[in-house]
C-alpha cells in the first residue's frame, strides 16, 4: 500500500500519540461530563493511534489493529491500579471499535489514493 506520509514521520507520531494516552488515561482529570463523553474520547483516540500504526507498518492492517487494541486493554489494567481512575470493559470496547475504524478508514484512504 502506498504511504500517505514518510514512514519516519508516522512512527514519530504513533509514539506521541501513544504516549499522550498514557499519560492522559493515568493522571487525574477534570472535565465537565458529557454522557458518553468518554466511550467517544476512547473511541476516537484509539482510531486515531491504530491509523497511525497502519500509516508507520502499512502491510500490518491487523496488527495495527491488535497492538492498539491491546494497548487499550494494558491501559485499563493499569487504572484499576490507579486510585482515581477506574477499570471499565465498555471503555475496552470503544478503544477495540475505534481501532477498527481507524485502520479501515486508512486503508480505505489508501485504496483511493491509488
Amino acid at each position: 500500500m502506498p504511504y500517505l506520509f514518510p514512514r519516519r514521520f508516522a512512527l514519530t507520531l504513533l509514539l506521541l500519540w501513544a504516549t499522550a494516552i498514557w499519560v492522559g488515561s493515568l493522571i487525574p482529570l477534570s472535565a465537565p461530563p458529557v454522557d458518553n463523553g468518554d466511550k467517544i474520547q476512547h473511541f476516537l483516540g484509539y482510531g486515531v493511534l491504530a491509523a497511525l500504526a497502519l500509516a508507520a507498518f502499512p502491510s500490518r492492517m491487523w496488527r495495527a489493529w491488535l497492538g492498539a487494541t491491546l494497548m487499550g486493554v494494558a491501559v485499563e489494567c493499569a487504572q484499576y491500579f490507579v486510585p482515581y481512575r477506574s477499570f471499565d470493559l465498555r471503555d475496552m470496547l470503544a478503544n477495540a471499535l475505534g481501532a477498527l475504524l481507524g485502520v479501515v478508514l486508512l486503508r480505505l484512504a489508501q485504496a483511493l489514493r491509488r
